[in-house]
């Protein structure tokens, strides 16, 4: 019966163990070896024109900025997690608010896939723009335009999205 334990205990310890390694593999502390600045990782949401509900996440995140640099939203994001592969999407209405400028509502979606780690991570992450100008350049029938993005949340207000030809 003591042997039957001592093995049950030794399997169950190894199992544990395996399953810490590979957790820790999965968790980047410090650059690799091959000289990649994780302060130059580059992440790219996704831009999703519609009503979306809540299919692309609802977990919870901070938007510390957001700026418009050409057909790029930039945006910091912090959020808890560490374990799993965090998904950013760009939610934008399909409707533009009839003002002049027009107005376009938006927001960020968060979908944390069930990470149950609680490192706190702050990256930055990038949206193209270029479907909402075809979607003001189809509706309005003109290649430049402006459009103020009425992103929800975002720390300084709304957003002016300038396009020329």
């Amino acid at each position: 019966m003591k042997l039957k334990f001592v093995i049950a205990y030794a399997l169950t310890l190894s199992i544990f163990i395996i399953g810490c390694q590979q957790i820790n593999d999965q968790v980047k502390t410090a650059p690799d070896d091959g000289g990649i600045d994780p302060d130059e990782i580059v992440y790219t949401g996704t831009v999703f024109i519609g009503d979306a509900g809540d299919r692309f996440g609802t977990d919870e995140y901070a938007l510390n900025s957001a700026a418009i640099t050409d057909d790029t939203l930039n945006v910091s994001v912090s959020y808890s997690g560490g374990c799993e592969e965090h998904e950013f999407t760009l939610v934008v209405s399909e409707e533009f608010l009839e003002s002049f400028p027009v107005q376009l509502h938006a927001y960020i979606a968060h979908n944390a896939n069930g990470d149950p780690c609680e490192a706190y991570s702050t990256v930055d992450y990038h949206f193209d723009l270029t479907p909402i100008k075809t979607m003001y350049q189809n509706a309005y029938r003109q290649e430049a335009g402006t459009i103020v993005l009425r992103l929800k949340d975002a720390p300084d207000g709304d957003l002016i999205y300038e396009f020329t030809m």
